[in-house]
C-alpha cells in the first residue's frame, strides 16, 4: 500500500498495530518525562484545564494506556502524538512515561500529529485550517492534504478558506465568540462588508441562520433634486396665476414649459389664452 493511501486511513495505518498496543512487546518504552520535550508543531492550540485535569485524575488511578509516539531529537524526544497525555502526566506527578520511539521526518511527524487531533475531534475550526495550510507548507497540494489526512477536498478548501478572514474576524473565531458557521456566513459577504457582518453577529447576538440572512442597505448615493433658479420660480407663480392651473419650468438654458390641465374644457381655456385659435 502507498504511503499515501496509508495516510488517509488514519493514525493506525501509519504506527504498526504491534506498536499502538500498550505491553504488545519491547516497542514500548518508558522515558523520564525531562527527556519528552514539546512537539515543534501541535496542531491542538487550546488544552482545556479542565479536561487536563480530569486525564490527570485517570493516569493517578490507572497509569497512561496509550503510550506517546516521539521522535529522536539530539538528546531528547520531541512528541509526535499524545501531548495531551504528555501534561496530564505532569499534572499527575508522574516521573516516567510510556513511548513509542520512531524515527519521523518533519512532514510525516506533522501529518501523524493532524491524524490523532483530528480522530479524537480535538481541533478548534482554525486550528484545522492551519493545520491543512501548514501540510501545504510542507509540499503538498489541497488533494495531497485531503488524502493525507482522509478528508475531502471540498472539506480542505472550505476550511482553509477560513484563514482569509478579516484579522478582527480571526480573533473572535479564535475566542470563541462566533462560530465556524458564522465565520463561512462572513465570508459570503462582499470583502467590504465583512467587518461589518462580524459587527452585526457580535453586537446583536445573531445565530449561524441570521447571520447568512445578512444583507447590507445600498449606500448608493441618492440623486440631488436640483431646484430651479428662483428667477424662474417666480415665472411659474406668475404663470399660474394668469393661467389659473399650476406650471412648472424645468432647465436653464435649455428646458421645457408645462402646463397642468384635467378636462378638454380646462385645456381649449388654455390654448385661447395662448392665443391659438382651432381653424373651422
Amino acid at each position: 500500500m502507498s504511503k499515501k493511501s496509508s495516510l488517509g486511513r488514519g493514525l493506525s495505518a501509519l504506527i504498526p498495530k504491534k506498536e499502538v498496543e500498550a505491553g504488545s512487546g519491547t516497542q514500548v518504552q518508558s522515558l523520564s518525562l525531562s527527556l519528552v520535550t514539546q512537539a515543534a508543531y501541535q496542531p491542538r492550540q487550546v488544552f482545556e484545564a479542565g479536561a487536563l485535569a480530569e486525564l490527570a485524575q485517570s493516569i493517578r488511578e490507572k497509569g497512561v494506556l496509550q503510550p506517546l509516539l516521539v521522535r529522536p531529537r539530539g538528546d531528547a524526544f520531541e512528541i509526535v502524538a499524545g501531548e495531551r497525555r504528555w501534561r496530564a502526566s505532569q499534572l499527575a506527578g508522574l516521573s516516567e512515561i510510556p513511548v513509542i520511539i520512531r524515527d519521523l521526518g518533519d512532514r510525516e511527524a506533522l501529518e501523524i500529529a493532524i491524524i490523532e487531533n483530528l480522530q479524537r475531534e480535538d481541533l478548534g475550526a482554525l486550528e484545522e485550517a492551519r493545520a491543512y495550510q501548514a501540510l501545504l507548507d510542507h509540499g503538498l497540494n489541497q488533494e495531497g492534504v485531503a488524502q493525507a489526512v482522509g478528508k475531502g477536498r471540498s472539506t480542505v478548501t472550505n476550511a482553509l478558506r477560513l484563514l482569509t478572514l478579516p484579522e478582527a474576524a480571526l480573533k473572535a473565531l479564535d475566542g470563541g465568540q462566533i462560530s465556524a458557521g458564522h465565520a463561512r456566513a462572513i465570508l459570503a459577504q462582499p470583502e467590504k462588508d465583512r467587518a461589518w457582518a462580524l459587527e452585526q453577529i457580535t453586537t446583536r447576538g445573531l445565530n449561524v441562520r441570521e447571520a447568512e440572512a445578512l444583507k447590507r442597505e445600498s449606500r448608493a448615493p441618492q440623486p440631488i433634486k436640483v431646484n430651479p433658479p428662483r428667477a424662474y420660480r417666480q415665472v411659474e407663480l406668475d404663470l399660474s396665476r394668469r393661467t389659473g392651473t399650476k406650471v412648472k419650468i424645468t432647465g436653464e438654458d435649455k428646458g421645457k414649459v408645462e402646463f397642468n390641465y384635467a378636462s378638454r374644457e380646462e385645456l381649449d381655456r388654455l390654448l385661447n389664452l395662448l392665443g391659438y385659435e382651432a381653424e373651422e
